[in-house]
Formats: C-alpha cells, sequence, structure tokens
C-alpha cells in the first residue's frame, strides 16, 4: 500500500478549508442565522442518503462482502463503545456537568457521516469497498450517537427513542441502497449509467455542504470563544490521538485472528481518526446540551484532523 504523507496532508487541508465560503458569506451577513436549519435539511435527507446510495453503485456484489460489512457493523459498535469508556475518566476534572457530557461525546462521536466517505474516495481511489464499509459503520455510528450520546447529555434513559436508533436516514439509506446492489449485475448497463451521474451529483453535495455549515456556525461565535477553553482540546485529543490508536491496536489483534479483508481494517482505522461529529451539536440543539461546547471540540477538531489524519495514514501499511 502506497501512502503519501504531503498528497493525504494537501487533500484533507482542501476539505476543511471548504468551510470558507460559508465562514466569509456571514461574517459578510449574506447568510442569516437561519440558513443553517435549511442547509443541515439538505444534508441530512439527500445528500447524505445519495452519498450511501452512491458507495453501493461503485462495487459489485460479491458474498464475502456481507461477512464484512456485517464485521463493519459490529466493529464500528464496539469501536465507539471501547474509545467511550477509555476517554471518559479524562474529563473527570471538568466541574461544569453540561460541558462534561458534551465533552464526553464529542471525544467518541466522529464525523464519519460527512467527511468518512470523501476521505476514503480522496484516500483510496482504487478501492471501492472502502465506501461500502464507511457506509455500514455510519449506521452503527448513528446506533451509538442517538443511543448512548443521547443519553450522555441527557442523562435520562426515556429519552433514548428506539425509532431514531433504527430509523434514521442513514438506515433509510441503506435499505433503499442493499436491493440496488444485490440487483446491480442484472440492471441494464445504459440504466445505471444513468442512475450513478444523478445520485453522484446529489452524493458530492456532502462534504462542501457539511463543511459550509461549519463555516457559519464558526463565524457566529468569537475566535475567544472558541479557542480558549482547555476541555475543548482534551477532547479533540481523545478524538483525533486516542480512538484511532485504540482502534489501530484493535485492528491489528483482528488482523492476526479474522480471515477479513485487509482493507476493513484500514477502513475502521482512518475511520476513527476523523473529527468530531456534525451529531453532537444536533444532539445538543435537540436536548439542550452545551451548544457552544459542542461547536468548540467540532471546529477545533476539524482543523486539527489536517495534521492528524495524514500523520495516521502512515501507519494504514501495518494492517496490509
Amino acid at each position: 500500500m502506497q501512502v503519501d504523507f504531503l498528497t493525504t496532508l494537501v487533500s484533507v487541508a482542501l476539505m476543511v478549508a471548504l468551510c470558507l465560503p460559508g465562514f466569509i458569506l456571514r461574517k459578510l451577513k449574506l447568510l442569516g442565522g437561519g440558513a443553517v436549519a435549511g442547509l443541515v435539511t439538505v444534508l441530512l435527507y439527500v445528500a447524505q442518503p445519495a452519498q450511501t446510495v452512491f458507495s453501493f453503485l461503485q462495487k459489485d456484489f460479491e458474498p464475502a462482502l456481507l461477512l464484512n460489512m456485517g464485521a463493519a457493523l459490529l466493529t464500528a459498535v464496539l469501536l465507539h463503545l471501547l474509545v467511550y469508556f477509555a476517554a471518559k475518566p479524562a474529563f473527570l476534572g471538568i466541574r461544569e456537568k453540561a460541558e462534561k457530557n458534551v465533552l464526553e461525546i464529542t471525544a467518541f462521536l466522529g464525523n464519519v457521516g460527512y467527511m468518512g466517505i470523501p476521505v476514503m474516495r480522496a484516500l483510496f481511489p482504487e478501492n471501492p469497498e472502502m465506501l461500502l464499509y464507511t457506509a455500514v459503520v455510519i449506521v452503527g455510528f448513528n446506533m451509538v450517537g442517538w443511543s448512548l450520546g443521547v443519553y450522555n447529555i441527557t442523562q435520562n434513559k426515556r429519552n433514548i427513542s428506539i425509532r431514531r436508533i433504527f430509523f434514521n436516514p442513514p438506515v433509510a439509506a441503506l435499505i433503499l441502497a442493499l436491493p440496488l446492489f444485490f440487483t446491480k449485475a442484472y440492471i441494464p448497463a445504459p440504466v445505471i449509467g444513468q442512475i450513478t451521474p444523478f445520485i453522484t451529483f446529489l452524493s458530492d453535495m456532502t462534504l462542501p455542504l457539511s463543511m459550509i455549515i461549519l463555516g457559519i456556525r464558526l463565524a457566529e461565535m468569537s475566535f475567544t470563544r472558541i479557542f480558549c477553553r482547555p476541555g475543548a482540546y482534551l477532547a479533540a485529543a481523545c478524538k483525533l490521538v486516542l480512538a484511532p490508536l485504540l482502534s489501530f491496536a484493535l485492528m491489528l489483534l483482528f488482523r492476526l485472528f479474522l480471515p477479513l479483508d485487509p482493507m476493513l481494517f484500514v477502513a475502521l482505522f482512518i475511520i476513527m481518526a476523523m473529527p468530531s461529529a456534525s451529531l453532537t451539536l444536533s444532539l445538543c440543539e435537540k436536548f439542550d446540551g452545551d451548544r457552544e461546547t459542542a461547536v468548540r471540540v467540532n471546529v477545533i477538531s476539524t482543523l486539527l484532523c489536517t495534521v492528524t489524519i495524514p500523520l495516521f495514514m502512515l501507519l494504514c501499511p501495518f494492517l496490509v
């Protein structure tokens, strides 16, 4: 496996730079405060589901993929739980309860849905199966986010909704994509040729939209409020360093004993190196959590991942 640190650095940096239009337009007051709600709706219900369908269009069905996809789902849940409990002691010194609750979830929930697949497309263009694995991991990520994430913010089990855990846009997209994936070989090539560009156009909106939204939120907070809270750096360190290191160690162990696709191990490792998830902010807004802390960690971890992801990419050859 060829790993080019500079290429990875430039690719990730350019992805993060997509937040600049949102930041500039909001600072110039060309975008109002209500713009985020509309953009989030398009992102959540159109772009991200299209991204999942796009992922399944890139690879023809093979029976062996089912085992790897199932392993991806189970391992994703396991890894998120592992990082949650490993990172939790780091925040024992945080006195403000609301801030502590949000720091704990930003430390283990990563930007898998919006950034994961674009990163895989950019860094592993010759391995379309990586997109499949990432799309499945997104489902596991949402299951953990809407259960453990919700509980951690509210400290109340009654706020956990089975419907949200198992019936959300990523799951709906997976249900739509799987029949297409299984029957793709039987669909006439001209039809697939027409469907693929349509889905691709919608899918390609995911990363730009998510970064523009991040830029808008960044513009709405002063730099001192964003960068002067040590807890945010601690959460970012857990997400960008602790999470991928734990994932790497577990993937090395799995590689020795499990007859799975080595690229699955690479995908799970890189996925856990993603910055803090936008879902944490959505949960804070819905359940009256510490919104500022969620934005703070999201911004800091996204900026810092331009360095950490390229560095961790250097470890990928050890998993193949």
